[in-house]
């Protein structure tokens, strides 16, 4: 679906318009072949990029192909694939973005949450991916929140607490995905593209932002590797002192076994015609074994 917003900057709101006019932002979601294949020709855009802004699993980067810059932009999704796919396209004449599914960030503009003059198409620019930055920092934030929660709420991780944990290190390692690519987005735009003073200082600090977000997830990461390995410790001394536990009591059983079967051969032995010397043995083997399951209880 092919949708056309435009606002300068005498208008008080975002206005949805019927067709394409100089300063329009058209938004593009889903769209159908005849579509692409519509902007391709009516705007002589380039449709390997167009495709690229479809694509979950295309590396995030920027293009110049003369006065055009095309953006491919990870986004959070909130669906099973957790991160989406976004183009943003800048031309001297409009403003695009495209994805398969409508992104949050582009919701609020429409919705005049969020606060865009189309024909100032560079300030619009720095404002999506202001936003999409702040979504990624709001994921980042409560993913280390619940890293942290985990960490200190016990000594000894359940194995549904190591489940949550093992699920957030996936989606950090998504995040560091695109953080990286993301910050080098920055980079070269701030050497290609002549901004304003105050739009590169906004720029510069998405640059910081993103690297910021990356130490994060990064330290968050090495926090969930050593949970895991202390687990993985503690799994492994458990098995260790049951192995040893077990293998102490059978020695025991074997033990008792073989004085048990001494008594059932016809031989000469001590005590062999005392009529209570089976009851000695089985009280013996039992105060015995109270005294080891007492000892390993207490040394172990």
């Amino acid at each position: 679906m092919i949708t056309y917003y435009k606002r300068t900057l005498n208008d008080r709101r975002l206005k949805k318009i019927f067709e394409f006019s100089k300063g329009c932002w058209i938004n593009v979601v889903n769209p159908t072949d005849e579509e692409i294949n519509f902007l391709t020709e009516e705007f002589k855009l380039d449709k390997e990029n167009l495709l690229s802004g479809l694509d979950r699993n295309e590396v995030p980067r920027v293009e110049f192909d003369d006065n055009e810059i095309y953006i491919i932009a990870k986004i959070i999704s909130g669906t099973e694939d957790y991160l989406g796919t976004c183009l943003i396209l800048i031309t001297d004449k409009f403003l695009l973005t495209l994805s398969s599914k409508e992104p949050s960030f582009i919701k609020s503009v429409i919705e005049n949450k969020i606060k865009i003059t189309t024909t100032q198409k560079l300030k619009s620019l720095i404002k999506f991916l202001s936003l999409i930055n702040d979504r990624s920092e709001m994921e980042t934030i409560r993913i280390v929140k619940i890293v942290n929660t985990k960490k200190s709420s016990t000594n000894e991780i359940r194995e549904k607490d190591l489940r949550i944990l093992l699920q957030q290190e996936e989606k950090l390692n998504n995040l560091i995905f695109s953080y990286q690519h993301t910050s080098l987005i920055y980079e070269r735009l701030l050497k290609k593209v002549k901004f304003f003073e105050e739009d590169k200082e906004i720029m510069e600090d998405l640059v910081i932002d993103s690297n910021q977000g990356l130490n994060l997830c990064k330290s968050s990461l090495k926090t969930i590797s050593n949970l895991r390995n202390y687990q993985t410790i503690l799994l492994s001394n458990k098995m260790n002192k049951t192995i040893t536990i077990l293998t102490i009591f059978t020695i025991f059983l074997g033990i008792s076994t073989a004085v048990s079967g001494f008594y059932g051969m016809n031989i000469s032995l001590p005590f062999q015609n005392n009529p209570y010397i089976a009851l000695y043995m089985i009280s013996a083997m039992f105060i015995i074994g109270v005294s080891l399951l007492v000892y390993f209880r207490i040394r172990l």
